[in-house]
């Protein structure tokens, strides 16, 4: 279906058949890549926690990222040296998850209160990404507008790689992680017992969701809240243990990306109008599915 929508239609003009094709490609790949990313940072977030609401861009790691990649091309006038900008991104979205989960703490580390803090900081770096973005545009004529809200339009094959490589690399993470994980969600006391550190297994959890966040937002923007779908979503239909649920939450994060693109695509389409962000989509959805999570855990307590 991607591959087939768009304004030229099915069937393009035969000059330009092959090029609108591997544009098309192009776009439906780095939105399956990104998707997939997105969905195991959110696993490694939510079982690092043990909180199924929490998820990169709740908690700020996105838009962290967006920020310390948005510096990185500003100090360097757009120019900045290869892998910086990357680099930046991963540190910034460490940073935002630590600034979150410290003012938890201040106020109860908490399902609730986690939530709560991390909206706080989110707030924070969203208000920070958008003032970079237009000093982007103002100094560096850098047009990253569209990045705040998550868009497949700029997809590359520099991009696409990127992706599917961290979406590789994460994978593999994931599976050997997944016994850790599974322990600690049965609290720090059982998995030492089982032989394994918390410690160490958050610190690589976190840490490699962070690294993805900042894969998925150097090739897409801020995509909101595919990284809270997919987890839950996979844990639902399959069960809560890591090792049945990572190749859930792959799936289901690449559909629920490249499905975003697919609608943001036809409403532009539709409508005449320019190009859609897919992150307007599924910033709409998440919100309707964070909702339902949130009456799902209230009438579970209240049992």
């Amino acid at each position: 279906m991607s591959l087939f929508l768009g304004p030229l239609g099915v069937s393009p003009p035969s000059g330009l058949r092959g090029l609108v094709l591997r544009i098309r490609l192009m776009r439906a790949l780095l939105a399956i890549g990104v998707g997939g990313v997105l969905g195991i940072a959110g696993l490694f977030t939510q079982y690092a926690v043990s909180n199924p609401l929490a998820s990169p861009d709740i908690l700020g790691v996105l838009q962290g990222a967006f920020v310390g990649s948005m510096l990185v091309i500003i100090v360097y006038q757009g120019s900045p040296p290869l892998g910086l900008p990357l680099i930046a991104g991963v540190v910034g979205g460490l940073l935002a998850y630590l600034a979150s989960v410290a003012l938890a703490a201040r106020i109860g580390l908490t399902r609730t209160g986690l939530v709560l803090a991390g909206i706080a900081v989110a707030s924070l770096l969203a208000g920070l990404s958008s003032l970079l973005t237009l000093i982007a545009e103002a100094l560096a004529g850098i047009s990253a507008a569209l990045l705040l809200l998550g868009t497949f339009a700029y997809a590359t094959w520099d991009s696409v790689l990127l992706s599917l490589l961290g979406l590789v690399a994460g994978t593999i993470i994931a599976l050997f992680l997944s016994r850790g994980l599974d322990a600690l969600s049965y609290g720090d006391d059982v998995a030492a017992s089982l032989g394994y550190s918390p410690g160490l297994v958050r610190l690589v959890a976190t840490a490699t969701a962070a690294a993805l966040s900042a894969v998925s937002v150097y090739a897409a923007g801020i995509i909101y809240f595919v990284s809270l779908i997919a987890p839950n979503a996979a844990r639902l239909l399959v069960g809560g243990h890591p090792a049945r649920s990572i190749p859930a939450t792959i799936l289901l994060g690449s559909i629920i990306s490249l499905g975003a693109d697919i609608v943001a695509r036809s409403i532009s389409m539709v409508l005449h109008m320019g190009e859609v962000p897919g992150g307007l989509v599924t910033a709409i959805t998440g919100g309707v599915f964070l909702a339902y999570l949130l009456v799902r855990m209230e009438a579970g307590l209240g049992q």
